[in-house]
């Protein structure tokens, strides 16, 4: 289609310039390019009758979360107090309804939406050789089902700890667990060189083979669910007081919520300590963490153990570690306490998944957003509530230029 000059007659045959009547709508469609990739997720919807994109019901699923709206009967009604806003930036005839909105997410697959997520993200952030993912667990607790059986739905979560975005999702099986969960995420993520970090939960040998088969590496954390690794470990370096045959590093004391801390770092390549190597075939080195920690007058020490796959540093070994709980303040608690996810009741068919997903998408592009300057992610949210001027320009504009 050849282009048309601002001061043209416009294309909609509306007697009006072009600049005065579709141009800001065309600008818009362009940079939602963003989006396109969403585009390819397979609508389940029967053509006949459909009021609505795909797409410009993500944008308002979006602006939805995005002004602290947690279920998609809050949603639709949100949608339908500012139906002028919408129909003007989206050219709808109305907003969706709840029944719309729901009928949707629980019919999309949510493997091919995360397959997109994914693709999406990674076109954002290049993953690079020594990126370390957290993965683990969360539940969505208000979502809870009594017809099946009370069960409480889990998203098992891939998270960028050092850049703080979600990188991909799977949900857990209500028949199954996380430790088979885990294999499904690993599988939609390209962890080639990165070092993934899990809870004692899957610290199973068949995780481990599975991360190393995939190219990456790996720092699990050791505890009584593998009861003789555990044991064989602090055995190790029980009998090593003096730990000539390990790397050592400490931190300096830390003083957080009333609290100090202070921690020391230990990391061996000797692990002929190991019993079952049969098991555990894929450990190069073994780790050990030990914590003091001062509340008031009382003194705590803990032990924490560790394998890897890999003879890492002790200084890579010390940033693993602690990046591991970034997922849980970085992104669990803000899905919680910001975006009142555990609160969400919708539970109909993939809606779970599905609307978690868009959360995750919501989440990461507030963080990417650096159009304010150094703000708080909660100190963004606040201006995108009062303005919204300032999610158009982080939709349509400051997507479409993000790129680390």
């Amino acid at each position: 289609m050849p282009k048309i000059s601002r001061n043209e007659s416009c294309k909609c045959r509306s007697d009006k310039k072009y600049k005065h009547c579709c141009l800001s709508n065309d600008e818009k469609s362009k940079n939602i390019s963003v989006f396109s990739e969403f585009s390819s997720v397979p609508d389940p919807r029967d053509n006949r009758g459909k009021r609505y994109k795909l797409i410009d019901i993500l944008i308002m699923v979006i602006y939805g979360i995005l002004n602290g709206y947690d279920d998609f009967d809050n949603m639709a009604d949100f949608l339908k107090q500012k139906e002028y806003y919408f129909k003007n930036l989206l050219r709808i005839e109305k907003t969706p309804s709840h029944d719309c909105l729901s009928d949707l997410f629980a019919v999309i697959d949510p493997e091919k939406f995360m397959e997109i997520f994914v693709k999406w993200i990674t076109s954002l952030v290049k993953l690079k050789t020594g990126t370390i993912i957290s993965i683990d667990g969360k539940a969505v607790k208000s979502a809870r089902d009594k017809i099946n059986g009370g069960k409480t739905p889990y998203i098992l979560s891939a998270f960028l700890s050092e850049i703080g975005i979600s990188i991909g999702q799977v949900a857990v099986d209500k028949k199954s667990n996380e430790i088979k969960a885990i294999p499904d995420l690993l599988k939609i993520l390209n962890i080639h060189g990165c070092y993934l970090t899990i809870d004692a939960m899957g610290t199973q040998e068949t995780i481990a083979r599975a991360i190393v088969k995939a190219g990456g590496h790996y720092v699990l954390k050791v505890k009584k669910n593998q009861r003789t690794l555990m044991q064989d470990i602090k055995a190790f370096f029980d009998e090593n007081s003096t730990y000539n045959t390990t790397d050592f590093f400490d931190t300096e004391m830390e003083k957080n919520h009333g609290r100090e801390e202070y921690r020391e770092y230990y990391i061996s390549y000797c692990t002929g300590c190991i019993s079952d190597k049969k098991k555990w075939d894929t450990v190069k080195a073994i780790g050990m963490v030990v914590v003091h920690k001062w509340i008031g007058d009382k003194q705590e020490t803990t032990e924490h153990f560790y394998i890897m796959d890999t003879e890492m540093t002790v200084e890579m070994f010390v940033r693993t570690t602690r990046s591991y709980w970034n997922i849980e303040c970085g992104l669990h608690w803000r899905l919680d306490v910001i975006f009142n996810e555990d609160r969400s009741r919708n539970r109909d068919g993939h809606s779970v998944a599905n609307l978690s997903a868009v959360r995750k998408l919501v989440f990461n592009i507030v963080k990417l957003d650096s159009s304010f300057g150094r703000i708080s992610f909660e100190k963004k949210l606040t201006r995108y509530r009062y303005d919204f001027d300032n999610i158009e320009n982080l939709v349509f504009c400051v997507l479409p230029s993000l790129h680390f």
